[in-house]
Formats: C-alpha cells, sequence, structure tokens
C-alpha cells in the first residue's frame, strides 16, 4: 500500500504510525529506519537482542507505562460493597412488613365485623316457623277442617356423619318406625332409601325426612336406640322441632267437595280449602341462632320472626243438612244406576246454601285413594242442560210484560207439533190439549211453552230478546260470585247466535246450560218475591286475636216483580198438586210445596252427542212462605230416567229434614186452585 494510500490520523497535530506497522521506537531512539524491502525480494530474518529489565535506582522516577495496544481490555475484579445490598434487604424487609402490618390492620380493625359476621353466618341455623292453618267451620261452629299438632323430622347431615356409625342403621329404625305410624296409615311415609339419601346429602346441613308426625311419633324418634359415638340413648343429628300440623277432616266425607284438600304441604287444592289458601294459610315466620354441631350455641342470641296464624272460616254449611242430602242422593244414584248426582240446598231470604252434596265424592282423609273426578264439585263446575225445570224463566217472562196470566187460555195443540220446517214434541204424543199456562207448566208441556212463546209476538214484544235477557237476568251465563274453583259460568249465546231451533228449544231449557247452583238461584228468586239473592257459602272469617269479619253482603238484584213471583209460586204449586201435575211425588204432609220437574236429552261430551238423560226436580216450601229451596238432578241414570219418578223422591226426603231441622211450621193455609185446562181439557 503507498503512503497516499495510508489513512489519515483523526488526531490533528499527532505524529503518524510508520507505513510498516512499527510503534517508532526506533527513531525515538535514534536509529535510522529501515529501507524498504525492494519488491519482489524475499525479507529476511533479523535477531532481537534481548536487554534485561531496567531496575530502578534510588530516587528515579518510575518508568512510564507503555502504551497499550489496541483491542478489548482485560475486565477488572473488584470486591464489592456490602451496604448497598444491605440497605435494599432493609427496604424490602420493610415493606413486606408494613404490608402485613397494613393487612392485619385490616382484618383486626378496619373489616373486623364483616368477618366476624360471616363467620357467625356459617354456623348461623335457620329454622321455619309454620303458621297455624285456619280452621273450616260449619254453619253452627262444628269443625269440617282444622289443623293438629305434628313435626317435621329433620336432620342435618354432618352431625349424623359425625357420630353415627352406622347410618343404614339410622335410616333402617326410623324408616320402620315412621312407616308403622297412624299417621302414615294411607301413605307419606319415607323409604329407607330416601332416608339413607337425606341423611348423607352433602352439602346442606338441613333435611326434611318425614312430614307432620304426630307428637306420639316424635316421642319414639327421641327414644330411638342406635349406634353412635355419643350417648347410644339418643338419636344425635334428627330433631322433631319444628312445628308443621297436618290436616284433619272430623266428618269425613261430609261436605268433602264443598270444604275440599290440602297437599303434603299444606296448601289447598280443592273446594274452601283451595278457594281461600291465602286467608286459611297465615304467613310463615323464622328462626335464626348460631349454632355448632347442630347445637345452639348459648348467649348468641335468636333473631325471631313470628308466624301470623291463619283465619278460620265459617261457612253457611248446615251439617245436619248436609248429612241428609248426602244420604239421600247416594242412595239414589246407587239405586238408579246415575253416572253422578248433585243436590243443593238453600235458603230462599239470604241465598246462604245449606248444603251441597256430591256423589261420587271422596274422604279428605284418605286423598290419596280418591278418584280424581270426584275431587271437584259439581254443581259449580259441571253445566248441563236443564230442561223443563227452566220453563219457569218463560212464563215469568210472559207474566212479567204482560202478555199472557196463569189462567191464559192457549189455541188447542197436538203433539208432536210442526213448527216451520222442525218437529217438536212432549215427553208422549197426544191429541188436542186445551190447557191454561199453568196447565202447561203442570204438565210440563214443551209444545205448550212455544205456544205461550206465540204471545210475545202477538202482543208485538220481541220474543227472543225478552227470553234472552230474563234468561241472564235470572243469572243464568254467569258465574254465582262465590269464586269457587273450577266454576263454570254455563253457556247461554246472545239470541243473535240462536239457530232457527234453538229460538224455540231454549224455551223449554235445551240448547243453553247451567250449573245446579244457578238452576237453584232461579228458584230462590221466585221464591223471594223476585228478588234474586247471589248465593254464598262463606258468612265471615275469625283471625289469630279472635276478630271476627263477617263477609260482604250478597248483591241483590231485581228479576220480577212480587206479583209476578207470587202467580208463578201458585203455578208451581199446581206441578204438585193438580191432577195433571207431574210432581205429585214431591208432596210433604203438613206443608206446601211448590217445584217443578225436568227431563232433559243429556249431551255426552266424550260421543259428542246426546245420549241418555238428565233427571231434576227444583222447590221450595212453603208455597205461602218460602224458607228453603232444594235442586235434585241425577246424570245418565239407568232404567227410570223421568224427574218425577228419581229426583223429586230425593228432594222429599230432603225437604222433610231440613224444615224440621229448622223448626219450619207447617202450612195453615189451602194451596191456590188455579185452572189448568178449560172446556173439554183433552
Amino acid at each position: 500500500m503507498s503512503d497516499k494510500d495510508q489513512p489519515e490520523d483523526p488526531r490533528p497535530g499527532r505524529p503518524q504510525r510508520p507505513a510498516d506497522g512499527r510503534d517508532g521506537r526506533d527513531s525515538r531512539d535514534g536509529l535510522k529506519p529501515r529501507r524498504p524491502i525492494p519488491p519482489g525480494a524475499r525479507p529476511h530474518k533479523t535477531a532481537v537482542r534481548q536487554l534485561p529489565p531496567r531496575r530502578p535506582t534510588a530516587g528515579a522516577s518510575p518508568a512510564p507505562a507503555r502504551p497499550r495496544p489496541p483491542g478489548p481490555r482485560t475486565p477488572t475484579l473488584r470486591m464489592g460493597s456490602p451496604r448497598r445490598r444491605l440497605r435494599v434487604t432493609m427496604f424490602g424487609l420493610l415493606f413486606a412488613f408494613s404490608l402485613f402490618a397494613g393487612r392485619l390492620f385490616q382484618l383486626q380493625a378496619v373489616d373486623a365485623g364483616g368477618y366476624a359476621q360471616a363467620a357467625a353466618t356459617g354456623r348461623e341455623a335457620t329454622a321455619v316457623l309454620h303458621a297455624s292453618r285456619g280452621a273450616i267451620l260449619a254453619a253452627d261452629g262444628t269443625p269440617l277442617a282444622v289443623s293438629v299438632e305434628a313435626y317435621d323430622v329433620t336432620a342435618d347431615p354432618t352431625v349424623v356423619a359425625r357420630y353415627h356409625e352406622d347410618v343404614d342403621e339410622l335410616a333402617g329404625k326410623l324408616a320402620g318406625l315412621l312407616s308403622s305410624a297412624p299417621e302414615y296409615a294411607q301413605g307419606g311415609a319415607p323409604s329407607v332409601s330416601d332416608l339413607q339419601a337425606a341423611l348423607t346429602k352433602a352439602d346442606t346441613r338441613y333435611v326434611v325426612l318425614a312430614h307432620k308426625a304426630s307428637p306420639a311419633t316424635c316421642a319414639k324418634i327421641r327414644a330411638l336406640a342406635v349406634s353412635n359415638t355419643s350417648d347410644p340413648k339418643t338419636v344425635v343429628g334428627v330433631y322433631t322441632n319444628t312445628r308443621d300440623d297436618r290436616r284433619t277432616y272430623p266428618g269425613g266425607t261430609l261436605a268433602a267437595n264443598v270444604i275440599g284438600f290440602t297437599d303434603s304441604d299444606g296448601a289447598g287444592k280443592a273446594g274452601i280449602e283451595q278457594m281461600l289458601n291465602a286467608r286459611l294459610a297465615g304467613k310463615d315466620g323464622q328462626e335464626s341462632y348460631q349454632a355448632a354441631s347442630g347445637v345452639e350455641i348459648p348467649t348468641t342470641g335468636v333473631n325471631m320472626k313470628p308466624a301470623v296464624d291463619g283465619e278460620s272460616v265459617k261457612t253457611t254449611i248446615d251439617p245436619d243438612i248436609q248429612w241428609a242430602a248426602d244420604q239421600a242422593l247416594s242412595q239414589e244414584v246407587k239405586k238408579t244406576g246415575s253416572l253422578s248426582g248433585t243436590v243443593v240446598v238453600e235458603d230462599v231470604k239470604t241465598g246462604q246454601i245449606l248444603a251441597l252434596s256430591n256423589y261420587p265424592s271422596f274422604d279428605p282423609r284418605h286423598i290419596t285413594s280418591a278418584d280424581v273426578p270426584n275431587l271437584g264439585n259439581r254443581a259449580f263446575t259441571d253445566p248441563f242442560e236443564p230442561g223443563s225445570v227452566a220453563k219457569v224463566i218463560t212464563m215469568s217472562a210472559a207474566i212479567q210484560t204482560g202478555v199472557g196470566e196463569p189462567d191464559t187460555q192457549l189455541p188447542p195443540f197436538t203433539s208432536p207439533q210442526h213448527v216451520g220446517r222442525y218437529i217438536f214434541k212432549d215427553d208422549v204424543d197426544h191429541g188436542p190439549w186445551s190447557l191454561t199456562m199453568t196447565g202447561v207448566l203442570a204438565a210440563s208441556s214443551n209444545v205448550g211453552t212455544i205456544e205461550v212463546a206465540d204471545l210475545f209476538q202477538q202482543h208485538g214484544v220481541d220474543r227472543d230478546q225478552t227470553i234472552g235477557k230474563y234468561q241472564r237476568l235470572f243469572g243464568f251465563g254467569q258465574k254465582t260470585g262465590i269464586g269457587f274453583p273450577g266454576e263454570s259460568a254455563g253457556l247461554l249465546d246472545p239470541p243473535a247466535k240462536w239457530s232457527d231451533t234453538e229460538r224455540y228449544t231454549v224455551l223449554y231449557g235445551q240448547g243453553l246450560a247451567a250449573t245446579a247452583v244457578q238452576d237453584a238461584s232461579v228458584y230462590q228468586t221466585i221464591a223471594n218475591g223476585g228478588v234474586r239473592i247471589a248465593p254464598s257459602l262463606i258468612q265471615g272469617y275469625t283471625d289469630a286475636s279472635g276478630k271476627y269479619t263477617p263477609a260482604p253482603a250478597p248483591q241483590q238484584t231485581p228479576v220480577v216483580s212480587a206479583a209476578t213471583a207470587s202467580k208463578v209460586a201458585d203455578m208451581l204449586e199446581a206441578v204438585t198438586t193438580s191432577q195433571r201435575g207431574t210432581g205429585t211425588t214431591a208432596q210433604i204432609p203438613g206443608y206446601r210445596v211448590a217445584g217443578k220437574t225436568g227431563t232433559a236429552n243429556r249431551y255426552d261430551e266424550k260421543k259428542g252427542t246426546y245420549n241418555g238423560y238428565t233427571a231434576s226436580f227444583i222447590g221450595f216450601a212453603p208455597t205461602d212462605k218460602p224458607q228453603i229451596v232444594v235442586a235434585v238432578s241425577l246424570q245418565a241414570p239407568v232404567g227410570a230416567h223421568f224427574g218425577a219418578e228419581i229426583a223429586a223422591p230425593v228432594f222429599t226426603q230432603v225437604m222433610s229434614f231440613a224444615m224440621q231441622s229448622r223448626g219450619v211450621a207447617p202450612t195453615d193455609t189451602p194451596p191456590a186452585d188455579l185452572p189448568t185446562t178449560y172446556g173439554s181439557g183433552h
């Protein structure tokens, strides 16, 4: 490389390194530089003389350090100072200590209450304080449904696992004891497997082993001897101190379809038990306390929200009349092979239902063995075509509107009879009958009732609208207002929807449907001077403090005038007294009786067509001073099926008993003498 190719020293004023790479000491020592080697010449080696190191003389300055050749420096190791590390460690320890101290302060001072509460919550045991269900009473105070002392059998699985050596043994002995208890004779006792599962249940300290055990059964449980690590004479971890009363029905089947029943949890599921469940049930309370191993810790205090017991309900049911109705109905249903039957007994002046019988029925004490169709109340839930008992509405409307009177003579008519392109007939075919309006009602003539309806047209009165109006005023097509579970409003189309045939059949109770309670209310209206009083089942309520509150007064609706009602009552009496009357079997010695038979074609829901009959009799007594209404209906009887044959005798039995039971004085006036025929009659 030539001189001009040598790099310049970046430090100005400094001597440059010789081109051959020597450090220049030869020049400083006064030696001449070597001549450059000619190109292509072979270099030769020159021996280097080794000089001994110089020894410094006394007082001489040390020789200057030889310049360090370029290249990486060798690191120098030095001893570190411990002070810095100590300071870092000290600050670290102080920081950690401050964290622990702060957390301790938080736990002990700031959050102490919260953690104490959390710890207490972990020890907290809670028990439900069951409210006592109110009683259901008859009108005279006779208990129909009451709650008796009983307790739930509960357990703490944690305590059971700790103290019992053999949980299976405990489960087996408890199952045997409970299954043999009288209160579980109809079922409801837990099985061995159920108890095993409950006693070993994880993540809980409270399980219910059995509901509503009697005090006697609870005493036997407490005395049960099993293997455990504590006291072999006690059952540790199983408790019988949670009150849960058992519902019982002293009268058995008496008014069962009115009272209803409760489920295993004590909730009403039918009848008044369901209808007034909120009043009867009351409100449960709660008790909380600190416990260890299932045992209350003394001095920790108890938090209690007391239970509010339910109200007792006083009904309108007369237990004696109810019993008589039950007996008479069950005998007739069995005798006639009927599918079912109902009896409704109502107070004329108050609208109170004194008895309401269903058959078949059920025993609320043995609800698990009852047939589901028998658990309701057919008198409220099952509407049926009333038939001739509804003719009283047509007669009342005719008299009230002034188109006819009890002695109005109708044109002679035959059965069957053609009306337009339709044929209508009575229960028997007959030649010309010359009857009054009273005679038509007494003979229960369908064709004659159509003749009465023609009087509306003759007097310029809209027949259909008038009949529809009075059917609704008498209570058809609407619920009673009692609020009974499953109650039906019946079936009543407005006149605009009536078919050509229904315009005639509704006049005598076919083509519409009403419940037994609605039917009874029609006759209560006539017996009460034309004023309909909504039927009622409840007299009042008594709360836990003993305060009695009467039920609201039932609604009263004027339907027809007192004069009209009196005339219709006399016409109904002719049904039971006249030679032509169909209800002579309903007579009661010593009393005047007004009533009406009914034999209607029965619509079968399952078959979707008419099949069989509904036999009815509804009446009141005494005619001159009405006190009681009795309505009887039998569904699908086998063989005899006329209301006069099978329903009227039941009416007679129940009405006779009811009047004697309530002290109704015998009648001292003669019956009205209304003409039923004119001319030759028939």
